[in-house]
């Protein structure tokens, strides 16, 4: 497990039933929170992180190091820390300090490891719906997100149709389709075959396979534009020109992007947070996307990028229209951003405005 300085940990007794079958008979989440919550309590707004994120989206006393969204949560900035009481709490299934399968089983005493279930976005919400709840907060002024963040967000406002004011989606869908989780699969098959995987039951952790994983999903999170521009299609002028080298720029820079990923990850909490991904769907207990989102109670900002890959345009602006076509309010943004699918990562000036005034409208 890897410890987050400034994360507060809350464990919850209770079982939680899972939705694709069987039940975890305890949580533990590690949260962290900024600001003040006001007397009324109406004040608080749910991070949700994305996929290779966390609870520390914020620098604090506690942590001084920079969070990941760490130019969107303080004094003055988007989400005003002077304003709000901000809370992230890391995702159920990862490696963070909440629940996953590096935590101890309190059935077995040992570590889940690949005995860990399959989760999903809608078991993360009720999770963040349980914490919420555990600080006292019956309405969230507001929850948002990018990526599987995004996710959690709408499928929050599907599975709590009235826990949250408001609803910010950042490059995210309703539901996953089969190109996007057919790209993950691939991710999730070079960690499997891996020769030190093991079935899951690895002593010394599949780095390669992770590696691997991770530069895949690079060029998927970033945009085409952004790869022919930043890089030559020549090689590099000491390469040694070998088929199993660093012979280009680009070589290089997903080299480097792949050895974050054992840093980052367990290759258990990988697989897991991946296939939370793919089996992401609001409308599966329900007719239509429409249907889903009818009872919502929200004001909802839904944005994207066009250079998106990954999660394209049109499945962010189809949230959005099925909104407007229910007659709920909803806002749409879209950019044009060489960051592609990272642009809630990236493109600060271009968010800020947007959801400050949706904030504070």
């Amino acid at each position: 497990m890897k410890k987050l300085p400034a994360a507060r940990l809350w464990k919850d007794p209770s079982p939680l039933p899972l939705e694709f079958g069987g039940e975890l008979p305890e949580i533990e989440v590690a949260y962290e929170t900024w600001g003040s919550l006001s007397l009324s309590r109406d004040n608080a707004i749910l991070v949700c992180p994305a996929f290779s994120a966390h609870s520390h989206a914020r620098s604090s006393l506690e942590d001084p190091t920079p969070g990941w969204w760490e130019s969107m949560i303080g004094p003055g900035l988007c989400f005003d820390t002077e304003r709000y009481f901000v809370i992230c709490a890391s995702l159920l299934g990862g490696c963070y300090g909440t629940t996953g399968p590096l935590s101890i089983d309190p059935q077995s005493g040992r570590a889940y490891g690949a005995e860990f279930p399959i989760v999903s976005v809608r078991d993360m919400v009720d999770v963040q719906g349980r914490l919420v709840r555990h600080l006292g907060i019956e309405r969230l002024f507001c929850a948002a997100g990018g990526s599987l963040g995004g996710m959690e967000s709408i499928e929050l406002a599907v599975r709590f149709p009235h826990l949250s004011h408001r609803i910010i989606t950042i490059s995210a869908t309703d539901r996953t389709r089969p190109y996007t989780a057919s790209i993950r699969r691939i991710g999730r098959l070079a960690i499997i075959r891996d020769p030190l995987f093991k079935g899951g039951n690895y002593a010394e952790p599949p780095i390669e396979g992770l590696r691997l994983a991770r530069e895949l999903g690079t060029i998927y999170y970033r945009s085409r534009r952004e790869f022919n521009q930043r890089f030559s299609c020549e090689p590099l002028e000491k390469a040694e020109i070998r088929v199993d080298g660093i012979n280009f720029d680009f070589e290089s820079y997903m080299n480097h992007q792949g050895g974050k990923a054992p840093k980052m990850f367990d290759a258990n909490t990988y697989l897991r947070l991946s296939l939370a991904m793919d089996l992401h769907n609001v409308t599966r207990r329900f007719s239509s996307l429409d249907e889903a989102l009818a009872p919502c109670d929200a004001s909802f900002l839904v944005a994207g990028a066009l250079d998106d890959h990954l999660i394209p345009i049109e499945e962010q602006r189809g949230i959005h229209e099925s909104l407007t076509r229910l007659g709920k309010p909803s806002r749409w943004a879209e950019i044009t951003s060489l960051y592609g699918h990272d642009a809630f990562l990236k493109e600060f000036d271009w968010m800020t405005p947007i959801l400050k005034s949706f904030l504070e409208d």
